[in-house]
């Protein structure tokens, strides 16, 4: 198993990134309210076996959590589309999403087949724990959701202790913001048996912030299932920068070379 690097502390502040690589890409979408931090130790080690990497900030992100104010789920992934049309000439495309990246990546592999060629999912956020839905469906169910104050969201979801005190997620963020989610997760839902490319889902067994049942769901329901699915038994939420991201790394660089080169079969 190869090691991924720590973060530097140059590296921790959530900044997007393009690390060059060969003739294929990987396009890296980050949570909500989190950034392409969670992401980068994957992003090192798909660098390491020549795959250029693109992780930028969604929708909403960048700045503080009231930027994520009157932000829709449509907004995710159309900022998300924009950056996968950027990977246009790669000899493959995947895309990696976390959380609710991972649900952009699914709007995106089903809306754009051709331009997709393997997902990786890490903790999909299709069903939220009893908190943050609780949240989500009264900002949906309610006329002043969008003027409800901020969810105090603590300290990162993740075991790991370095990771989170490097981890730049915001503090809290808008109740809308969780409703919107909660709308991208129904409509994804439904796309789901849509979802021709290749996937992989990789979940925490101790995730505080999905439900399980959600990448379990998507793993049999997505149209090119069964879909992987990776366990993780000692990880919270955020698996990619958590105690097994290095197992992360290792199954999801597996995974993606095993997907066939277009035009060469298997």
């Amino acid at each position: 198993m190869r090691r991924t690097p720590l973060p530097r502390p140059s590296e921790a502040l959530g900044r997007p990134y393009d690390l060059p690589g060969g003739p294929d890409a990987a396009l890296l979408l980050h949570g909500l309210s989190g950034s392409p931090f969670e992401l980068r130790p994957l992003a090192d080690r798909l660098y390491l076996e020549g795959i250029r990497c693109l992780g930028p900030l969604l929708a909403g992100h960048g700045g503080g959590p009231q930027e994520l104010r009157g932000v829709l789920w449509t907004d995710w992934v159309a900022r998300a589309r924009e950056d996968l049309f950027r990977l246009r000439g790669a000899r493959r495309t995947f895309v990696v999403g976390c959380s609710m990246g991972a649900l952009v990546a699914l709007a995106l592999a089903h809306d754009h087949p051709d331009h997709v060629d393997g997902l990786a999912l890490l903790s999909p956020a299709l069903r939220l724990a009893p908190g943050p839905a609780l949240g989500g469906l009264l900002a949906r169910r309610t006329p002043i959701g969008g003027l409800l104050p901020l969810l105090p969201k603590g300290a990162s979801d993740v075991r790991d202790d370095e990771m989170r005190r490097l981890n730049p997620a915001m503090k809290s963020i808008p109740v809308s913001a969780v409703g919107e989610l909660q709308r991208l997760a129904d409509h994804v839902d439904r796309l789901l048996p849509g979802v021709a490319a290749p996937a992989i889902v990789l979940a925490g067994a101790r995730d505080h912030t999905v439900r399980l049942s959600g990448a379990k769901r998507i793993a049999r329901r997505i149209g090119s299932a069964p879909a992987k699915l990776v366990v993780l038994k000692e990880s919270y939420h955020l698996v990619g920068i958590d105690v097994e991201r290095d197992v992360v790394a290792d199954e999801v660089a597996a995974f993606f070379a095993g997907i066939p080169v277009p035009g060469q079969g298997a």
